[in-house]
């Protein structure tokens, strides 16, 4: 599958979903990155300790809003 065929599909989503796609190939991107994994390990730690994120504090960590 190339970019040109999936484009028109994402063209259709409303903002919020193109907003989650956009985090995905984000997280795509970096995935591989050892020092991305470290803060992934970090994040969910706290998560796992009661320390949650929000949805609009996500997207402004990840340069989205």
């Amino acid at each position: 599958m190339i970019f040109a065929e999936i484009k028109p599909q994402i063209e259709q989503l409303d903002p919020e979903e193109r907003l989650k796609a956009l985090a995905f190939l984000k997280h795509l991107v970096r995935a591989n990155n050892p020092e991305y994994q470290a803060e992934l390990a970090r994040r969910n730690a706290e998560m796992d300790a009661g320390q949650k994120v929000r949805w609009t504090d996500l997207k402004r960590d990840l340069g989205l809003s």
